[in-house]
């Protein structure tokens, strides 16, 4: 949010602030740090929390610095040989999997923040990957459209290097696709490559466990696996024929059924990244039918979010370039599947003027906050 909005956003009722922090920017050379941008951090921090604000820290771990690309294996491979490059900022992802030296560069920034910026947060989010969510690169890249990323030297158990509870590929050189008797080399390098990236996420809360014993937000986008879809992937030896692989669901790595069912954490928050999800697509998405596969996204997390063993807590956003009646529907399901609120995205979208794509106005979201208000919830939502 803008610091000219700042002011307007709690008039309005807005609670929930994110400072958000840029690792680049923040850590420019390994171990060397940019006082005056945290000084910029710091400021920000102050100002919103004298306006009332809870906040929320996002470190930007989808922005790295350069050198981090030059470290041994730094990028994702594929099994095409591709290594995963992007211009796309929040995309570059480095190999945060595979790569324990990355994750050791991670949770020295990590550690860096909050000793700089303190560890008084209301909230942490986590995901730390690609748009700051849970996941691998995409699927298509580079002309091929089946791009699984577990194909570096570290990963397939040619390099050392591989971080604490990560084994090498346990079918090393196979491919998705290639023969695979009664798809047991399949199902043996899914499990394996979904797992992995669990185990990324289980880092990344005992990292900010160190300093920090506060509300986690993990970071859950897109669809996700549905009950039965990884099946018929492994069947399919995963080649690519799937539905889940024709839209990048697995390759991406979204299966929240195992990541939200292994959290551990009761104080971790599953936080939907498309809480709108589908709404333009109403021939997909049916809330109201007996079929999980038919669920929007936020059905779909919300329930497994009570199907833990700690019940979890859900919240979440939109995806940004929403209209009003995105809006309302977004909020209509704070409601339905009991979330404690909802952030909007972006801020040069809420407040545009003037308006020619038609994006929902300040003015929409304040009539919307006004309307929720009886929620039993604290939490409030805020524009980025």
């Amino acid at each position: 949010m803008a610091p000219q909005h700042f002011a307007i956003g709690r008039t309005a009722g807005l609670r929930v602030a994110v400072v958000l922090a840029s690792w680049d920017r923040f850590e420019p050379m390994p171990g060397v740090y940019d006082e005056k941008y945290i000084e910029t951090l710091a400021a920000e921090k102050e100002q919103l929390r004298k306006l009332g604000y809870k906040l929320q820290v996002d470190f930007g771990v989808q922005y790295p610095p350069a050198w981090v690309y030059e470290l041994p294996q730094g990028r994702y491979r594929d099994q095409f040989a591709d290594v995963f490059i992007s211009k796309q900022p929040g995309e570059n992802m480095p190999n945060v999997v595979f790569n324990a030296e990355i994750r050791k560069h991670i949770a020295a920034y990590i550690g860096a923040v909050f000793a700089r910026l303190g560890n008084d947060w209301d909230f942490v989010r986590l995901g730390c990957s690609r748009y700051g969510e849970l996941n691998y690169p995409q699927n298509r890249y580079n002309g091929h459209d089946n791009c699984y990323w577990a194909f570096d030297d570290i990963a397939q158990g040619k390099a050392p290097g591989l971080p604490e509870g990560v084994a090498p590929c346990p079918v090393p050189g196979w491919l998705p696709g290639g023969p695979s008797a009664k798809h047991a080399d399949a199902k043996r390098f899914i499990e394996w490559y979904l797992d992995c990236l669990k185990n990324y996420q289980e880092w990344q809360i005992a990292t900010v466990r160190r300093s920090y014993a506060g509300d986690v937000c993990m970071l859950y986008g897109s669809w996700g696996l549905r009950p039965g879809w990884l099946d018929t992937a492994i069947n399919g030896d995963i080649a690519g024929g799937a539905s889940c692989e024709r839209n990048g669901e697995l390759q991406q790595g979204f299966d929240w059924a195992r990541m939200i069912g292994s959290v551990t954490d009761p104080r971790v928050i599953v936080y939907c990244t498309w809480v709108d999800g589908t709404i333009r697509n109403r021939d997909i998405a049916d809330d109201d039918s007996a079929d999980p596969s038919r669920w929007s996204p936020v059905h779909w997390q919300a329930s497994l979010a009570r199907a833990n063993p700690f019940h979890l807590r859900v919240w979440g956003e939109n995806t940004g370039h929403n209209n009003d009646e995105a809006m309302r529907i977004t909020f209509e399901r704070i409601k339905r599947f009991d979330l404690m609120g909802v952030m909007w995205a972006f801020d040069p979208e809420l407040f545009a003027d003037p308006n020619p794509e038609g994006y929902a106005t300040f003015a929409d979201y304040s009539e919307c906050i006004r309307v929720d208000s009886g929620s039993p919830h604290p939490e409030h939502p805020y524009a980025r």
